[in-house]
């Protein structure tokens, strides 16, 4: 792939908490979430390496320790990382503002740090910004609930407008902004006039709207929607875990005992150890140092952390299991998303099916809504603990540092210790 020689930097937005991701987020950004090993953030910036693209401006703000320390100055991945820091989180136009400095001199490939795109959609809008001569350039992507995006309204090759989570009846179009642009310095002019939008957010789309508007060509690519996903609610975390995991070739490391069963593509890292009688079912990841077994079951979509312990007889579905947790023998997990150094007692069982078969809701922002999924389980803080024989309804959220007592049945979110 030739890329214009006018594009030698990437801006990575990465300073939100995430607030829709609560509890996962108490302790952590949601670019640090853990997904098919690997947090968010370390995904995009594998994916734009693959763009050739060896700089990375990220704009932080939340927790942004815990991603300096990960990613340090990107040499582990091939890449130069720069840090400039987002104080007042006030929306995406006033977080590439902060990054001015590092890239007013050329133009640069601009993502949001929490999508997951493969490197092929990033590298389809690099080509049709080359394509359509080094114009601005947005990539879309066709979604089914527009009210969830903003949306394009588009005239033939060319953007005129994006407008910000429309009623399905309004959407000009079934195409929505994927969050990964290519932008030219002149966009600074459009920033720098850009008004609170309705959300009372400085939105970029607000501006790359008024650079359409202004007369100035904007481009526009097409992404399939499997090479993209955004990451705005609990269950979109377990859906990217499971589509990663899916497109992994496995690799089994570690210690695996005698009379284990191991099918499809796993990932067992240096380290763990995999005993007597336990059964893998890929795709899955077993990380650094985790125990599983024995007489363990872990079945296809499941990621579990370093250092974690899975008991015996236990039974892990489509999961993810975060670093340091340990759930003890006879427990069932399915369909949910555990938080570190967490502890589960003996006979945890998480329902992730409602008895009326219907999909399941979840609070999000003081809010219930529709998951659209007939199986989804629960989700936890980190150092969560639960006694002995505790049974956790569908789409429970659980505080970190909560302690549920033995013999439980949590039918509504724990919000505090």
């Amino acid at each position: 792939m030739r890329l214009s020689n006018q594009v030698a930097k990437a801006v990575v937005l990465a300073a939100g908490k995430g607030v829709r991701l609560w509890p996962l987020t108490e302790n952590r950004s949601k670019h640090m979430i853990p997904v098919a090993g690997r947090p968010i953030i370390e995904h995009v910036v594998s994916a734009i390496k693959s763009s050739r693209i060896r700089t990375v401006v990220l704009v932080t703000g939340y927790e942004d320790e815990l991603i300096k320390k990960h990613l340090a100055d990107g040499a582990k991945w091939g890449v130069k990382i720069e840090y400039v820091r987002q104080s007042d989180i006030s929306g995406t136009a006033s977080a590439v503002s902060t990054a001015r400095e590092h890239v007013e001199d050329s133009d640069f490939l601009l993502v949001y740090g929490d999508v997951m795109a493969t490197p092929a959609a990033i590298r389809r809008v690099l080509d049709t910004y080359s394509g359509k001569g080094c114009k601005p350039t947005v990539g879309l992507v066709p979604v089914s609930h527009p009210e969830s995006y903003g949306m394009a309204r588009i005239s033939g090759e060319w953007l005129t407008e994006i407008v910000e989570k429309p009623q399905p009846s309004d959407t000009p179009s079934n195409l929505a902004n994927t969050g990964i642009y290519v932008l030219s310095p002149v966009i600074f002019d459009y920033l720098r006039t850009t008004t609170r939008s309705g959300r009372g957010e400085f939105e970029i789309t607000d501006a790359i709207s008024s650079l359409a508007r202004s007369g100035q060509p904007v481009a526009w690519a097409s992404i399939a929607s499997s090479e993209w996903q955004d990451i705005g609610r609990p269950w979109d975390i377990l859906s990217a875990n499971a589509h990663l995991l899916g497109r992994s070739k496995g690799s089994v490391n570690g210690t695996i005992e005698r009379g284990v069963v191991i099918r499809g593509r796993v990932t067992i890292q240096k380290g763990a150890t995999v005993r007597t009688g336990t059964v893998i079912e890929g795709p899955a990841w077993v990380g650094k140092d985790a125990i599983l077994g024995p007489f363990a079951h872990i079945r296809a979509g499941t990621s579990i952390g370093r250092e974690a312990v899975i008991g015996n007889f236990c039974e892990i579905k489509n999961s993810i299991i975060m670093d340091g947790t340990h759930i003890h023998h006879l427990s069932y997990v399915g369909d949910s998303i555990i938080g570190e150094r967490c502890n589960l007692g003996a006979g945890t069982i998480v329902a992730n099916v409602k008895l009326n078969d219907k999909t399941v809701l979840m609070k999000i922002r003081d809010k219930l809504e529709d998951s659209g999924l007939r199986k989804l389980g629960v989700i936890t803080g980190d150092d969560v603990k639960t006694g002995i024989n505790t049974s956790l309804m569908p789409g429970v959220r659980i505080a970190s540092g909560a302690i549920v007592p033995p013999g439980s049945v949590v039918s509504k979110d724990i919000i505090s210790k």
